[in-house]
């Protein structure tokens, strides 16, 4: 079956210049407006992206060194084009930073219309497993949930090492139905990158037993080979450096930012869709659309009998 992920209409984004402030009072240089252009020649490529990754992708084509003040004027450059207009704001995605708040309604009939665009069946009720998606990076929350949204699937941010208690928590509620759980992770290649996804393997496999499937997506040293990721060293200070060259021989490591945004879609699709029988799924999407018009129908008669009413 084939599914394309959603993004977020935007108009194509103009070059323009800063206008004058008490900060600066002339148009960026020659040397600006160049690394503007590249920015806008990866992003052009990708729906939505983090920082980080808009980095990595700038290094590999060589537009910037890979080095800390290189992945500091990508971050600044992207800031300045957002607030000019050059970039839309919706290309970068921050996933570590969320705004909450309670939700409220002006009506019964307001309350009613948010009903109906939420409204959606579980589609996994009908399905042979459980699946869901794991991930070292929170920062990846924004390229990664679009995906699993639209599978209605549950993506599990673990920033880091993960918890006891989100283990538990997860193994409680994953043992309810009694089906197959199949977790997928993606995280980085380095000590603490491997460390983190067997941790938390153990962790979630004391609650779940044998019903857990564990399977770490990316990223490993194949991947790095087949898509000719940019290394770096391991961090000196890693107690786990020692296991880690032993387990692969070399020390490079690879952060998951650096896997282009396209390809970590692509693998959390190809995760989920293993594990959809067709036919199910497609009796589920009918059934939604026809109890989807009756939740229509009655919205409309009540605004009807409350329109009478006032």
């Amino acid at each position: 079956m084939q599914n394309e992920t959603s993004t977020a209409s935007a108009a194509p984004p103009q070059r323009v210049h800063f206008k004058s402030s008490r900060r600066t009072q002339r148009n960026p240089q020659a040397k600006t407006l160049l690394l503007f252009d590249q920015i806008l020649t990866v992003t052009a490529r990708y729906p939505r992206m983090t920082v980080r990754q808009l980095f990595y992708q700038m290094t590999t084509r060589g537009y910037v060194e890979k080095t800390e003040r290189g992945y500091q004027r990508v971050a600044d450059a992207t800031v300045k084009m957002r607030r000019t207009g050059i970039l839309h704001y919706n290309k970068i995605v921050d996933g570590g930073r969320v705004r909450r708040r309670l939700p409220g309604w002006d009506s019964i009939g307001d309350l009613l219309g948010s009903a109906e665009k939420a409204f959606r069946l579980d589609y996994w009720a009908q399905q042979p497993a459980v699946v869901e998606i794991w991930c070292e990076k929170d920062a990846l929350s924004g390229v990664i949930m679009p995906v699993t949204d639209q599978y209605g699937v549950t993506f599990v941010a673990l920033k880091g090492f993960g918890s006891v208690t989100i283990a538990y928590e997860s193994g409680q509620e994953l043992r309810r139905d009694g089906k197959p759980v199949f977790i997928y992770y993606l995280g980085d290649h380095d000590p603490s990158g491997w460390a983190v996804s067997q941790a938390i393997e153990e962790e979630l496999r004391q609650h779940l037993g044998d019903k857990l499937a564990f399977a770490r997506v990316g990223l490993d040293p194949g991947d790095i080979a087949d898509h000719r990721l940019p290394t770096r060293p391991a961090k000196p200070s890693d107690k786990r450096n020692a296991a880690f060259m032993e387990a692969f021989g070399s020390g490079d490591c690879v952060e998951l930012h650096a896997l282009p945004p396209d390809d970590l879609v692509g693998w959390v699709q190809g995760a989920i869709e293993d594990h959809i029988d067709p036919d199910s799924w497609a009796r589920v999407q009918q059934a939604e659309r026809a109890q989807r018009a009756s939740l229509s129908d009655f919205i409309a008669t009540f605004e009807e009998l409350d329109e009478e009413e006032a």
